[in-house]
């Protein structure tokens, strides 16, 4: 056995182990793609709170206060109050004249959303009188039995856990990144969101479409980074509190229609997530072996998504190639490292079968990998989530089909971007342009 071959028997048998740390994704999606949990209809009607942080948002916050008003649930039940954070627009005005409790908080050295729920909570006078809060964006709307739905699962779990939501890009036919957008977020819900709820393991949240006790906040709001559902994600399971998941409850978010604005928004995530992680990585690690804390699985689940999977495994890669570069010493020349092709075997043995194929073409094989897998995982989604997509034109759900493998595959660079920058902030994207 060559050199070549015994490095990449080695770095195969890495990346397996690797694969092992994250087996839990696959035992997830399978479950959350075969079944989504249905709630019966709830006994009771709670009192909502719908929070919402706006930053020059007089475009879009009639929208969806209106969708708010539309619903099928009683009015008198659902308040909503709109944190205006350093606005320079009409957005108090608007939201005001449209009956929403309106919160100003103008304080330009504080800039991100976490830190406009935290002025705005502390301000909410009668907290006590709601049974939850939703969070949602300005951008967003929702469907019309959607607080109801949200409600069926709420009461189920007894007013206790925090509940999400499944989320689908509002402008999903307006182009191909907004239609990839749409997949992303679906296959998120119906992977990770649904299994996990299936099989009792706290989820998630994503920035926005969820709802949380009133005891969640009773003493004020202390995530502020700048991906603050990171932060509550991680501390709720830390806590032993549970995010649970509603596939009947559906509601829209807006989402970007140029790389740029995409770049920064998911730059500022990645960022975010390499903060909170040197926040609760170690915590999270410690409490796997704490006999006091409960919900192990959920800790464990938490403790992956702090753990960089793209980084982890672009690391591994580069290690590999850094060694084949070392490959003369062992009396192998380069081109034969990175390049031999043997030609007694045929096309399917060279790529998948030799271990002594040079470099680059393991990398193929890699990458062939990763396309075959997500186009399949993509698939599963779209099938499962049929139902979901019939008001998007055929050609958007293509466009979704064909573009979540690269969506995903930006991540690595974001990451490398984010691990190395010091100024990332939150921004506001402009909306309903």
């Amino acid at each position: 056995m060559d050199y070549v071959s015994i490095i990449n028997i080695i770095f195969t048998a890495i990346t397996a182990l690797m694969g092992i740390y994250f087996f839990h994704f696959p035992l997830f999606g399978i479950s959350g793609l075969l079944h989504k949990k249905k709630f019966p209809v709830a006994d009771r009607q709670c009192r909502y709170g719908i929070v919402v942080s706006c930053k020059d948002e007089a475009k879009v916050i009639g929208r969806f206060i209106e969708s708010i008003r539309n619903a099928d649930y009683p009015q008198e039940l659902l308040d909503v109050i709109v944190i205006a954070h350093n606005c320079t627009d009409d957005t108090a005005a608007i939201a005001s004249s449209l009956g929403a409790k309106v919160i100003v908080d103008d304080n330009r050295e504080e800039n991100s959303v976490g830190q406009a729920y935290r002025y705005g909570f502390a301000r909410i006078e009668d907290l006590d009188s709601y049974d939850g809060f939703f969070i949602f964006d300005a951008d967003n709307v929702v469907a019309k039995d959607y607080f109801a739905r949200m409600n069926d699962a709420f009461v189920y779990y007894e007013c206790k856990n925090t509940i999400t939501s499944f989320r689908h890009a509002l402008n999903a036919n307006e182009g191909f990144l907004p239609a990839t957008y749409g997949f992303y977020w679906a296959t998120g819900c119906l992977l990770a969101f649904s299994g996990r709820t299936n099989l009792g393991v706290s989820g998630r949240v994503t920035g926005c479409g969820f709802v949380m006790p009133t005891s969640r906040i009773k003493d004020g709001w202390p995530y502020v980074g700048i991906t603050e559902d990171v932060e509550y994600s991680a501390d709720s399971v830390l806590q032993g509190h549970q995010i649970r998941y509603c596939h009947a409850a559906e509601f829209y978010d807006e989402q970007p229609t140029t790389m740029g604005r995409s770049w920064h928004q998911r730059l500022r995530w990645a960022k975010g997530l390499i903060v909170a992680s040197r926040l609760y990585w170690g915590k999270l690690f410690r409490a796997l072996f704490d006999r006091k804390k409960t919900g192990k699985m959920s800790i464990y689940c938490s403790l992956t998504t702090h753990s960089f999977i793209f980084l982890s495994f672009f690391a591994i890669f580069l290690l590999q190639y850094l060694l084949l570069l070392f490959a003369p010493c062992a009396g192998v020349s380069l081109g034969e490292a990175f390049l031999h092709w043997d030609g007694a075997a045929n096309f399917l043995e060279n790529m998948f079968l030799r271990w002594n194929t040079g470099g680059l073409f393991f990398l193929a094989r890699s990458i062939v990998f990763w396309f075959v897998g997500t186009y399949f995982m993509s698939l599963g989604t779209w099938i499962a989530a049929r139902d979901k997509f019939k008001e998007d034109k055929k050609s958007t759900s293509l466009r979704g089909f064909l573009g979540l493998p690269f969506f995903l595959l930006l991540q690595l660079p974001l990451d490398l971007v984010a691990l190395f920058s010091r100024n990332v902030s939150w921004v506001k994207i402009p909306h309903g342009e």
